[in-house]
């Protein structure tokens, strides 16, 4: 009798079931054991799951699917991943039974997990039901499989510990199968009175480690050795870069190398996981948060012999360019090749080309290494960084296992809602026990998220706000129209003005009013213009090209502008103090002038601050602004105030409702507007209105990036569609607002809002950006 070399079960069209279970498995814990999680319980549970995957591929259906019988298609038989959950199930049921181990949750893992490997993560209380159709499916799939086939696919996998994974498909009883369900299920039932994340964390690291190590297989073409390599870097690669830059006397640049110098010299305990950088805006915070990470994963590796990742996180989009750019220029100054292995940026527009030396990677394995987070130093967004912590996404959840190892800045944390500080100190805080995870929050108005006791000051922020006084502040409550405000200025002829508005409506009404009288001086902002024209407009302000700008919010953090004279709409105080750091940055001039203005929609009635900010937060700040005149010297104090206030404010209830939903492993459920339902309902950015993506074709350049993004949707295959229209991403968005379709609304090209060249004044102004009926109300 023939003696066959390996089993002929495919998991994929070129990939042999053996081959790509026993590398999902290797990748699994080669991950498990670097990031030290030092469980070997749930290592082994680790095992079992990876094991059982795809172990359901094993069928005769699934087989003749992946090699192309059609008429398969859309058949519940094909499906594999409710069977490798049942394997998962009855193989850890045996493995606890084996130590004496009565754990319903490590239970629920292993019939979980496997099961969601190619979708989103449920509510765990509805999980595990077996309805009769589901059983019967099962059953004709078990007897399909080849039993002979699959004996020779177990015999060849090579994995440490393989009696964890011997079973027989004959030994499937599903009385006994159900019973452990209900077992599940009445555990589950009781979770939330623990009142733990411990069951999250387990649950989403596991289920992150299944997913990267099962795509990383697949998706990458070259060796997968690359996604285990480190590069270590030296943090005085960042003194390096310092000596290089310009050096002048001034105020600014003597406590930028004051601050720089004590936050280098400072001593570092490793045990010590959350770490608080407060300063105020221009005084270095990206260079000076980006030594410290350094410093931190350098002690690390000394005392614990771990390498860490160096994660960069922003709330805007407009400023990860801008860091990022600067993490590079740090790099070469000191003769290192930023490429993707060292440093990559990651956010919805990334384009997918990822370089190592001399070597660019095919369009699948760069995907599937960025998406991965595959490189020592990640610059990315507050999107991407949170919902890879705090979600039930496939996709996100991916990466939460890179957080073991970690140092992650948080830039500009004060723009996370204050509804969720509570949810977000609880789960850093645990990550910080349980792992070497390593948190800064670095700004120039750090909110009270943390107790005193939870965190450590970088160093001593107060004297570098009480010697600073680079302008002084005028606090206006008086109600005032957009013509009111136009009417009491006065432009001096030697000065540069910024103007920042509540809305895009109030920001638009008031450039029309200034254009008019300087037509040759003004520009404006909002994210009613193309990105690329954003850009744009933003270099020319940086160069000191135009004297006067009227923008919304999106000017008010990270954005690297100087101006004499800066009018604010009434905001939040953290937004204040955040658009004052735009007036006389560079403490060039004798003093900046800041004014607070209280402007109302003199056609509704209301404030434009109502239409954007919480009341809790505008009525803590008008607490707090008493007085008409402050200095910039007085803002830390006025903040800490601010903050001391918003404590005092029960508004946790969101958080304490978003908890509940991690205590109960409830990752999914219905959507009520307004209610915390599940894990899924966790939303960074609230979005009042309805927005949609619309392509304007503002010259040339567009018309060429349309017409192949016409091509592309005439690919028939999927993934190859997908595959091209990320080769052009980036720069199609360059060209796309996000704006509310109401009754001016363009036609639909190629399944997108689509503004050709021909129409383009209909729809959009050159100067003003998108044409919105009454758009008084849309912020940024």
């Amino acid at each position: 009798m023939m003696k066959f070399t390996n089993s002929n079960l495919l998991s994929h069209p070129d990939r042999l079931l053996e081959k790509h279970t026993q590398s999902v498995i290797e990748i699994a814990l080669t991950f498990f054991d670097k990031d030290k999680i030092n469980d070997q319980i749930l290592r082994d549970i680790l095992t079992i799951i990876t094991f059982s995957h795809d172990v359901g591929k094993s069928t005769e259906f699934f087989q003749r699917y992946i090699k192309g019988d059609k008429s398969l298609k859309n058949k519940g038989e094909t499906k594999h991943s409710l069977l490798g959950g049942i394997v998962g199930l009855i193989l850890a049921d045996k493995y606890l039974k084996q130590r004496d181990i009565d754990n319903p949750f490590l239970l629920s893992l292993a019939f979980i997990l496997p099961k969601r490997h190619h979708s989103n993560l449920n509510n765990f209380l509805i999980e595990p039901i077996l309805e009769e159709l589901e059983i019967q499916i099962l059953k004709r799939q078990i007897n399909s499989i080849d039993k002979e086939k699959f004996q020779i696919f177990f015999d060849s996998l090579k994995v440490p510990n393989k009696e964890l994974l011997k079973f027989s498909f004959d030994e499937l009883n599903f009385e006994y199968i159900k019973h452990l369900l209900r077992k599940i299920k009445r555990f589950i039932r009781k979770l939330k009175n623990e009142r733990s994340l411990d069951y999250y964390i387990k649950t989403v690291l596991l289920f992150s480690l299944l997913l990267d190590a099962d795509k990383s297989d697949v998706g990458i073409k070259t060796d997968k050795s690359l996604i285990f390599r480190d590069t270590e870097i030296e943090p005085e690669i960042v003194d390096k870069f310092i000596e290089s830059l310009s050096k002048n006397d001034s105020l600014i640049n003597q406590l930028r190398k004051k601050a720089y110098t004590e936050v280098s010299n400072r001593e570092i305990d490793i045990n010590q996981r959350i770490y608080t950088l407060t300063l105020p805006t221009g005084l270095g915070k990206t260079l000076i948060s980006f030594k410290f990470a350094l410093k931190i994963a350098k002690k690390v590796k000394k005392e614990k012999g771990q390498s860490l990742k160096i994660i960069y996180s922003l709330p805007f989009l407009s400023i990860i360019e801008q860091n990022f750019n600067v993490f590079e220029n740090v790099l070469k100054k000191n003769g290192i090749n930023p490429d993707s292995s060292v440093i990559l940026k990651h956010h919805h527009l990334t384009g997918f080309s990822y370089k190592e030396k001399e070597n660019e990677f095919d369009y699948d394995t760069s995907r599937i290494l960025i998406e991965g987070w595959n490189s020592k130093i990640i610059s990315t967004t507050f999107i991407q960084f949170f919902y890879s912590l705090i979600s039930n996404k496939n996709k996100m959840l991916r990466k939460f296992h890179k957080f073991t190892n970690s140092v992650v800045i948080l830039d500009e944390v004060q723009s996370i809602p204050h509804k969720y500080w509570l949810v977000l100190k609880e789960i850093l805080i645990k990550m910080a026990e349980r792992f070497n995870f390593y948190v800064i929050l670095s700004t120039a108005t750090q909110p009270f998220i943390f107790e005193k006791k939870s965190f450590t000051e970088i160093l001593n922020s107060k004297p570098y706000f009480e010697v600073l006084n680079r302008y002084e502040i005028k606090i206006d409550k008086t109600p005032k129209t957009i013509n009111d405000l136009y009417d009491s200025l006065h432009i001096e002829k030697d000065k540069r003005y910024l103007f920042i508005m509540n809305t895009v409506g109030s920001a638009k009404e008031f450039f029309s009013l200034l254009k008019k009288d300087y037509p040759d001086d003004v520009i404006f902002l909002s994210t009613h213009l193309i990105p690329k024209e954003r850009f744009k407009r933003i270099n020319l302000l940086k160069n000191n090209r135009k004297k006067i700008a009227v923008s919304t919010q999106l000017v008010e953090a990270g954005v690297d502008i100087d101006f004499d004279v800066v009018f604010r709409d009434f905001a939040p105080l953290d937004s204040l103090n955040q658009s004052a750091g735009r007036c006389n940055r560079e403490g060039k001039k004798e003093k900046g002038h800041f004014y607070v203005i209280n402007l109302k929609d003199k056609n509704h009635g209301r404030f434009y601050h109502s239409y954007i900010y919480d009341p809790v937060l505008i009525n803590a700040t008008k607490e707090i602004l008493k007085k008409e005149k402050y200095q910039e010297k007085d803002i830390l104090k006025l903040i800490n105030q601010y903050y001391k206030r918003l404590g005092e404010i029960k508004s946790d209830k969101v958080s304490q409702d978003l908890l509940q939903m991690f205590y109960s492993l409830k990752f999914d459920g219905e959507r009520e507007k307004n209610k915390i339902n599940s894990i899924n309902d966790f939303v960074l950015i609230e979005e009042d209105y309805y927005k949609e993506d619309v392509f304007i074709e503002i010259d040339e350049d567009a018309q060429k990036v349309w017409q192949e993004f016409a091509k592309i949707l005439h690919i028939s295959d999927i993934f190859e569609r997908k595959k091209a229209f990320d080769s052009i991403k980036a720069e199609f968005y360059q060209y796309v607002v996000s704006v509310p379709i109401k009754e001016n609304i363009p036609t639909i090209q190629s399944n997108f809002y689509y503004v050709p060249f021909s129409n383009i004044e209909d729809y959009y102004d050159l100067e003003t950006g998108f044409k919105v009926e009454g758009d008084l109300y849309f912020s940024v």
